[in-house]
């Protein structure tokens, strides 16, 4: 039997080129690893919690050949891009009717990146470009699994992580490509990039559109005083849209509480929120801003 192993880690970088590398986006959804052996399939994720229940979708798992382990990340894709807020609603489901609604409504896809027992046989020890092209052929032979290949390149990882971060995705693994396979290990062989950071700001406007909430303004201290900083159009659900136009509505006000030459509808500056963004600019404004939720009070 498939020992549960628990994942590789990878430490924090800066982008950088190397020819030794592999260059994939940095998936934004729940890690998980799936042994599928005599007809059965397992799903674990970091801590080894079992996963299996709360993503019925991957029964489908089980026609894979018997003896395969894989490592990936649980996520919900729209147009491409991994919606971590639209997974974490259905992740944290134990009822099982809702789980079951759930798996058709928000269907999870298995995005993996790496094949650590073929066959039966352990790759552990074998270097990475080996283990992901035995991988890529697996799923290439399996369509049916709602499986996907998490693609890379080699070399150019500078331009690749722009690329990344301006489609929207969390960021970028650097891989060595003779690298082993070390569970629970954390190492320079595996290396995280992302340009995020995240400032909490508070609300001070809003701007609507026929769909429905369009933007928001929001505001930071900076040096000792409050101050706008940015406007969000990004990283909203559609259940987080409704939420914020519903409690927006309640707090309107005349003039905003800050300077700003935005046209919107202003409120009291009474509701917070996490904004995720790249870099402040020369004129103290957020870069790259992105809405990340609300922060209760």
């Amino acid at each position: 039997m498939i020992e549960r192993l628990l994942p590789m880690l990878a430490v924090q970088a800066q982008p950088f080129d190397s020819q030794d590398h592999l260059f994939e986006v940095k998936w934004d959804g729940v890690r998980a690893l799936t042994a599928v052996e005599a007809g059965q399939c397992r799903v674990w994720g970091r801590g080894l919690a079992d996963y299996r229940q709360r993503y019925p979708e991957l029964e489908a798992l089980r026609s894979l050949p018997d003896g395969t382990l894989l490592d990936g990340e649980l996520v919900v894709l729209r147009s491409g891009r991994a919606q971590l807020g639209e997974l974490m609603r259905r992740h944290q489901l134990v009822n099982g009717r809702k789980i079951q609604q759930a798996s058709r409504l928000l269907p999870a896809t298995y995005v993996v990146f790496d094949l650590l027992y073929e066959g039966g046989r352990s790759l552990l020890g074998q270097p990475l470009v080996e283990r992901r092209q035995r991988l890529q052929e697996l799923v290439a032979r399996h369509p049916q699994c709602r499986l996907v290949f998490s693609d890379g390149v080699v070399g150019a990882g500078r331009d690749f992580f722009q690329k990344v971060v301006e489609q929207g995705h969390e960021g970028v693994l650097a891989k060595h490509l003779g690298s082993r396979y070390l569970p629970g290990k954390r190492g320079q062989a595996w290396r995280k990039i992302k340009p995020f950071r995240t400032l909490p700001c508070v609300v001070i406007g809003y701007t609507s559109s026929r769909r429905g909430l369009r933007s928001l303004l929001v505001a930071a201290e900076r040096q000792g005083k409050l101050e706008y900083v940015a406007e969000l159009t990004a990283g909203f659900s559609e259940e987080a849209q409704v939420q914020l136009a519903q409690l927006l509505g309640r707090q309107p006000r005349g003039e905003p509480v800050v300077p700003c030459s935005k046209r919107a509808t202003w409120v009291e500056p009474e509701l917070y929120c996490q904004v995720r963004f790249l870099e402040w600019t020369a004129h103290g404004r957020l870069r790259g801003a992105h809405y990340r939720g609300l922060i209760q009070p």
